[in-house]
């Protein structure tokens, strides 16, 4: 099985990579963005959609709270990745990202995160 810390393709291999709802149960999600952007060729693009860490203080905290059980119900599932931040970190040449929640969900669990990267 490939985990998504490390793909066993050569660098600059594909013109896109797309990830949904896969980043909040990765074990280290900076290495697989930084993993993405390396097996990116030049200008290619990194499509994703991604829930995780609320901008709201209160739900944060349930979050939190939740965390362990979700980990353990949601197959290492975290509630409180921050997408925005982990994404921005990368050196992709520019990221376009919006951010929502989702309806009829528990906000602890539908803050979302869509967008594109360019390497």
């Amino acid at each position: 099985m490939i985990g998504g810390e490390r793909f066993p393709f050569p660098d600059g291999t594909f013109d896109c990579v797309v990830c949904t709802f896969t980043l909040c149960s990765v074990d280290d999600p900076f290495r697989a963005l930084t993993e993405t952007c390396r097996v990116l060729r030049p200008k290619g693009r990194f499509l994703f959609l991604e829930h995780g860490l609320s901008p709201d203080a209160g739900v944060r905290r349930w979050q939190r709270r939740l965390n362990g059980v979700q980990k353990v119900l949601g197959h290492g599932c975290h509630l409180d990745r921050d997408i925005k931040r982990l994404v921005s970190g990368v050196p992709f040449e520019s990221v376009k990202m919006d951010e929502f929640y989702l309806e009829k969900t528990p906000r602890t669990h539908d803050y979302v995160y869509r967008g594109a990267a360019t390497r």
